[in-house]
């Protein structure tokens, strides 16, 4: 759903590269960042780590997106809408 600007016409990458991370997901354009969790992201261990990760990443601008893997499957129509809302925030 995300590729070939499919989304609100904006280009997102696949495994970008922001040092010291790699982004599951980037608008280099918009400063949006969209990570899509496994299964270790819910342990408190995970949340911590995405909390220093994400806090970092916000310190350089970004905005990050987390959605639950499971949700991408379940339900691909609302995750597009909450990306769609987050790419139409930052426009």
């Amino acid at each position: 759903m995300l590729r070939n600007r499919r989304c609100r016409n904006q280009k997102l990458r696949r495994e970008h590269p922001i040092a010291p991370y790699t982004v599951d997901f980037c608008c280099v354009n918009l400063k949006l960042i969209v990570e899509v969790d496994g299964k270790q992201h819910q342990t408190d261990e995970g949340r911590q780590y995405d909390h220093r990760r994400d806090q970092f990443l916000a310190d350089q601008g970004y905005r990050v997106v987390r959605i639950p893997g499971y949700e991408v499957v379940r339900n691909p129509t609302a995750v597009r809408h909450q990306i769609e809302q987050a790419i139409d925030a930052r426009l």
